[in-house]
């Protein structure tokens, strides 16, 4: 299970970020090895290019499993395959001696970061960002071989070849991770930036921004990275803006007679994921990556709960979810070793806990490690997401309507509203559960004190609803219902077709929604 924000926005349950990702690279790099062979005028030859990613791909490997091993962590399953790929694209393939040594630090250096360029073993910058950075640091200072200076990032994927191939495969990685609200700003940054250079300065060029940059590779690829990215709307929109104003400002800084700042694209996407890491260490007081001992254990029919204990009590807003990684050693590289998991559980209680489903066809090898272990260790890598409470909550009916565990968003919500001294006046609040089956109720604890403390509260079993696929009288009345201040406010959590039809419904039975949109917000989870 997943939530919102990084659920709308950052990560699909059928297609994890890191696979999409992988995925993605793969394609274009199949693609690019194909316009390398019958392209005479590419850069690079195919042999060029397969001696680049054989490089790429063992130093970075080697790197970060020597590196997993002295801290004795395993590492991500794909993410050092991803880290080689990008870099891959972005570093000159190999043609000699001083390329092939250029390759070499960027991806050491990439893998090294993930384990010293680290606040309390949370990543601060994307590792690829770390190697194009500490190759263009050392071409920069005129490290030569033979008398051959030391390649600087090429970003060879900006070559008018690759436009519709990286322009397709990029709409459709950023359609599957959900992060048009992310890439839609940048471009927008990116054209304004561009604007007011040529206003202010004349001779811009808009097909060399898009075609002949890394405009569209950094915005679809990296700018989206999880881990180094903010996971909240607005931040993540300061940090797109940050990113286009400084890679198309085109500002050359003067620190002495020799040296001078240029923010070329791996840089200015550095300062981004700095901002990125400030905003994290203020969100969660300086928090680290914590480690969660959990014990696993049934509570509805395909249902289960983790309840993971802490150190210390967890920071995050009721209604924000979790990202959780189980690594392991024998892990191939397609498996996915990070899940997004919304909390359940009121801030500040420890243990923590999060609920998923077991669906009865194919079951991911993360929650089936999970399920079959009963105890394990997760690490807590992010919190995020926008799918929260209003911080002024009963000024207006609020409606949450959720199919099957799409209710934990709420769980951790209303705990949060009952938890204090003395009994709420909840009668401004309608939650509706919508499950498949009687049996798979859930929190049914947490539903009866919402009826006691006045709480208007529906458990509706119907299969056709919870999977998005019928639309019954009882809902429309429902809402109807719940319309009568005409100022209602609703959330709706659950997977995809639920979302899309319960949506649809709110909007036809409360015309006002159709102005006032945002009164209505939604919680997609994909990967049941």
């Amino acid at each position: 299970m997943t939530s919102p924000s990084l659920r709308s926005s950052l990560s699909p349950r059928w297609l994890t970020m890191h696979r999409a990702a992988l995925l993605a690279l793969l394609a274009l790099a199949v693609v690019s090895f194909i316009v390398a062979a019958v392209d005479n005028d590419f850069a690079y030859t195919p042999e060029q290019l397969l001696v680049s990613l054989v490089i790429a791909l063992a130093v970075t490997g080697a790197g970060t499993y020597l590196c997993a091993a002295l801290v004795r962590v395993p590492p991500g399953a794909d993410s050092w395959a991803i880290t080689a790929l990008i870099l891959f694209f972005l570093m000159p393939g190999v043609s000699d001696a001083p390329s092939a040594v250029s390759m070499v630090i960027a991806a050491g250096a990439a893998a090294i970061s993930k384990y010293v360029v680290v606040w309390r073993r949370r990543l601060i910058l994307n590792p690829a960002v770390v190697g194009a950075i500490a190759a263009y640091a050392v071409a920069y200072a005129g490290v030569s071989i033979g008398g051959v200076p030391l390649s600087s990032p090429f970003w060879w994927v900006a070559a008018e070849p690759l436009f519709y191939p990286m322009l397709i495969i990029g709409v459709l990685l950023v359609t599957a991770l959900r992060e048009w609200w992310l890439v839609t700003v940048f471009v927008l940054a990116t054209l304004a930036t561009v604007g007011v250079l040529q206003v202010t300065q004349g001779g811009q060029d808009l097909q060399f921004v898009f075609v002949s940059s890394p405009t569209l590779f950094l915005a679809a690829v990296m700018l989206p990275e999880p881990l180094t990215s903010p996971t909240t709307r607005i931040h993540r929109a300061v940090y797109a803006i940050i990113v286009a104003v400084l890679m198309n400002w085109q500002q050359t800084f003067e620190i002495t007679d020799t040296y001078s700042l240029e923010f070329v694209p791996q840089i200015a996407l550095g300062v981004g994921c700095v901002y990125a890491f400030v905003v994290r260490l203020v969100a969660q007081r300086g928090a680290g990556r914590a480690v969660l001992d959990t014990r696993v254990d049934r509570i509805a029919e395909n249902t289960y709960r983790v309840r993971a204990h802490t150190t210390s009590p967890l920071r995050f807003a009721p209604g924000q979810w979790a990202m959780v990684s189980a690594p392991r050693w024998s892990a191939p590289l397609w498996q996915r070793t990070r899940r997004v998991f919304s909390y359940a559980e009121a801030p500040g209680e420890n243990p923590v806990e999060f609920a998923f489903t077991v669906p009865s066809a194919q079951v991911s090898a993360f929650k089936s490690d999970l399920v079959e272990s009963r105890r394990s260790r997760l690490y807590l890598d992010a919190t995020g997401g926008d799918f929260t409470l209003e911080r002024r909550v009963g000024r207006h009916p609020l409606v949450l309507l959720a199919a099957g565990i799409g209710i934990t968003p709420y769980r951790s919500m209303l705990r949060t509203l009952t938890l204090g001294d003395g009994r709420p006046d909840l009668s401004w609040l309608t939650v509706v559960h919508v499950v498949g089956a009687a049996e798979r109720s859930v929190y049914d604890d947490d539903l009866d004190i919402l009826r006691a403390a006045g709480a208007r509260v529906e458990i509706i079993a119907d299969a056709g609803l919870a999977a998005g696929i019928a639309e019954p009288a009882a809902l429309v009345d429902l809402v109807g219902r719940a319309v009568h201040s005409g100022d209602a406010h609703y959330l709706v959590s659950g997977n995809p077709a639920f979302v899309r039809t319960t949506a649809a419904t709110i909007r036809r039975t409360d015309t006002t929604t159709r102005w006032a949109f945002w009164r209505i917000r939604t919680d997609a989870f994909l990967g049941y």
